[in-house]
């Protein structure tokens, strides 16, 4: 599913309070960005042309302020000797690996897809975008498992039948005590769920990291919600105790005189 960010919404958020603004605060974040990218990235990361490293180091570094970047494939490719190509294979990988969301912006015509704009997911802005924007997590989980369903492996004695890459071995899901843990249970159903639908799982580490971390902003969220619910009925519950210590009623409403009709 394809989300778009309308102009208003884009003028709000490069308008946004940076979440740094020192040099040693981006250099902290920025690391902390790319720690995790290279992380997922295991080996591979050690095989990339020193240009490629370097617009990786780029792309964080430019996420370090709002925890998003819009640069353009070509600038990137540019600056770092590299081919556009490669810059736009890195950022679909990073989509693959669950460590950016990508959104467009609308263009004028037609109402098509502009540029896009990659969300970082461990930013600690990311959970405003998401309200911002309307995102619903689970789409992007949704097109992850079709993206993958596309080239599913095939067994060279069954012909077309669709198997996946990658299945729970028997005994390490005896050793799971799922009826102990809840979390669990549920991302070993997904898990599951995916194979049994023929979806190819490349990375199965970080399918596992997006569900959980799904289940996390989702709690985060709700729980934001309810602590502001919460503050907000104390204030008002303090507001009328005092108010009915003291005596002071509550205002009448000051009716409203339409003096054009007149």
């Amino acid at each position: 599913m394809t989300y778009f960010v309308e102009t208003d919404q884009f003028n709000q958020m490069i308008s946004y309070h940076p979440y740094v603004t020192t040099g040693k605060e981006k250099k902290k974040v920025k690391y902390s960005l790319l720690d995790r990218i290279q992380e997922v990235l295991g080996d591979k990361w050690n095989r990339f042309k020193e240009g490629t490293r370097q617009a990786f180091d780029m792309i964080c570094f430019l996420g370090t302020e709002l925890g998003f970047v819009y640069a353009g494939d070509e600038y990137l490719a540019k600056r770092h000797d590299i081919s556009d190509r490669t810059v736009r294979n890195r950022l679909k990988e990073l989509e693959e690996l669950g460590q950016v969301i990508k959104v467009h912006r609308r263009t004028k015509r037609c109402n098509g897809r502009g540029r896009p704009i990659y969300l970082f997911v461990n930013h600690p802005y990311f959970h405003y975008w998401v309200e911002l924007l309307g995102i619903n997590l689970e789409d992007f989980q949704t097109d992850f498992q079709t993206e993958n369903a596309k080239t599913p492996c095939e067994s060279k004695d069954e012909g077309q039948k669709k198997i996946s890459t990658y299945c729970l071995p028997k005994k390490q899901e005896r050793d799971i005590n799922i009826s102990n843990n809840r979390i669990v249970e549920y991302v070993v159903n997904r898990v599951n769920d995916s194979i049994n639908k023929g979806t190819r799982i490349k990375y199965l580490s970080s399918y596992i990291d997006r569900i959980v971390r799904s289940l996390e902003w989702q709690s985060l969220y709700a729980e934001n919600r309810r602590q502001q619910a919460l503050k907000q009925r104390q204030q008002e519950e303090n507001s009328k105790f005092i108010q009915d210590a003291l005596g002071i009623k509550k205002p009448e409403p000051v009716p409203f005189y339409n003096w054009l009709v007149e």
